[in-house]
């Protein structure tokens, strides 16, 4: 993602720490994690305070943070503040370094420690229709948020051996469900559908850019919608949502093609031009543009405007 950021000289590139969770008390040394993930409060860089000091915790390691400057926009040569690791202290942490090329798990216990840790989500795959929660009658999703459901024991390619899978639990999610506590699923783990190793899942979201082409297995994207046209007034009808693009490949748009009902329910009309949306699918060509083609109920939602700062950091 060529943004023209201040590299940080810690990690060799661009800062990947886009917020750290604060949590006065938490100590590292014998802390519970997952208490930090679920408690702490994530803030950014901007959002710093120095009473802060010592409390602010990496999202993903949970290795104490400090910022550097600390009490500054920027330092003396106009580089950036950013959020680095405390000095001393060694984790293993994709966040120190540039993007990662997976997670691997030593053994099932471990990945399955994991997954009851909340660091690890075995997708089995993206809802296809729209869920009715549990014991209510149908209409009432909206009231509910039932954005993920149990799915079965899988075997997938997480271990560190090569050739041997572990069988583990996984869900049925949706898109909107990555979207809620977005600020902390950014950090977490996961393995989609078809990939070779869990990613973060800041890692695993990739921008539409100049660059984008068509692609063999399905990605997760996100960019913003510039424009929105239904090919009927139909529910059942396709609504053309395009996205801002400028293509270095030749190709002229891209566009997401989801029902009519489908985007009336998520909200993704022209009332939401300007804003984020993201979507899972394979990035396939559509007349002389690209698209995500036929996209279900749970594979495409609205990113909340509170997190977009996040995103873009």
């Amino acid at each position: 993602m060529a943004d023209g950021r201040i590299k940080n000289p810690q990690n060799g590139a661009s800062n990947r720490i886009k917020h750290s969770l604060f949590l006065p008390g938490w100590s590292f040394s014998d802390g519970n994690q997952a208490l930090l993930r679920q408690t702490g409060k994530p803030v950014l860089v901007s959002e710093y305070d120095i009473e802060m000091k010592g409390g602010i915790f990496c999202p993903e390691c949970c290795c104490p943070l400090f910022r550097s400057p600390e009490d500054e926009d920027a330092n003396k040569r106009g580089r950036s503040a950013f959020f680095a690791h405390k000095r001393g202290i060694k984790t293993q942490c994709s966040l120190r370094t540039k993007a990662a090329v997976g997670k691997y798990y030593t053994t099932e216990e471990e990945a399955n420690q994991a997954i009851v840790d909340g660091a690890l989500v075995v997708v089995k795959g993206f809802m296809q229709s729209r869920p009715v929660s549990p014991d209510t009658k149908p209409g009432v999703y909206d009231q509910t948020k039932v954005e993920d459901q149990n799915g079965e024991l899988s075997d997938v390619p997480i271990s560190r051996y090569r050739g041997k899978k572990f069988k583990v639990p996984s869900v049925l999610t949706s898109v909107a469900g990555l979207c809620r506590k977005f600020d902390t699923n950014l950090y977490k783990y996961y393995y989609f559908p078809e990939a070779q190793h869990a990613q973060i899942l800041m890692d695993a979201l990739k921008p539409v850019s100049s660059t984008t082409d068509v692609t063999e297995h399905p990605v997760l994207i996100h960019g913003v919608i510039a424009s929105v046209s239904d090919a009927g007034n139909n529910p059942w009808n396709v609504r053309f949502v395009f996205l801002k693009f400028a293509s270095n490949l030749g190709y002229k748009d891209f566009s997401l093609k989801i029902s009519v009902a489908d985007g009336d329910h998520h909200g993704i009309n022209k009332s939401t031009i300007g804003r984020t949306v993201i979507a899972y699918g394979r990035v396939r060509e559509s007349g002389i543009g690209l698209a995500l083609n036929d996209l279900k109920w749970g594979e495409v939602a609205l990113l909340p405007v509170k997190y977009v700062a996040i995103l873009s950091a």
